[in-house]
């Protein structure tokens, strides 16, 4: 039953992630300009989501890959279009 309720936890959260990441996307195509964006920082994001990636298919968590896999793909177009609206 835990392990149910900490499942339902984690699609939650990825959730949430990925909307944050979504709504940051929408702000940064309305203003055409991403230039207060670190792409360093988004770098390491980067890498740390590819890493807790992995780890999760080493898991063989199905919850954990997909969330994870999601999250990635949205966070992969935020970082093409800090590129391209970068000024």
């Amino acid at each position: 039953m835990l392990q149910i309720l900490i499942d339902y936890a984690l699609i939650v959260a990825f959730i949430a992630l990925t909307a944050d990441i979504i709504i940051q996307i929408l702000h940064i195509t309305k203003r055409k300009s991403s230039k207060d964006i670190s792409i360093k920082g988004c770098i390491i994001r980067s890498f740390g989501a590819l890493v807790l990636l992995i780890k999760f298919f080493l898991l063989s968590d199905v919850y954990l890959v997909i969330g994870q896999t999601i999250f990635l793909s949205v966070y992969l177009t935020y970082f093409l279009l800090i590129i391209y609206y970068r000024k």
